[in-house]
């Protein structure tokens, strides 16, 4: 995949009119998987409600995206805390093999 391809779901618009032989529902299920296993995290911490803005989306191309919305900075630390963990433990894992 070009590097301009993998870029398409950051660009358009979200798809109000659709056209004819795009792949929209594959897409958009696919973003919707993601949003809700974001979601299904935040619950598993009991911050099931912080990101109210959360869904998924699909953009004009057929790029399927998803949607974080305005999050508080206790939720932008608690993220950003998360993957400082998650690169910890993956850096460990490295080491190991």
């Amino acid at each position: 995949m070009s590097e301009q391809s993998d870029l398409r779901w950051a660009e358009g618009d979200p798809a109000h009119l659709l056209e004819e032989g795009m792949s929209y529902v594959r897409a958009w299920a696919r973003a919707q998987q993601a949003a809700t296993s974001l979601k299904d995290g935040l619950a598993s911490l009991g911050r099931a409600e912080t990101m109210p803005y959360l869904r998924a989306d699909v953009n004009e191309f057929g790029a399927g995206f998803v949607e974080l919305g305005r999050v508080s900075p206790e939720t932008a630390a608690l993220i950003a805390h998360a993957l400082e963990q998650l690169a910890i433990d993956e850096r460990r894992d490295e080491c190991a093999a």
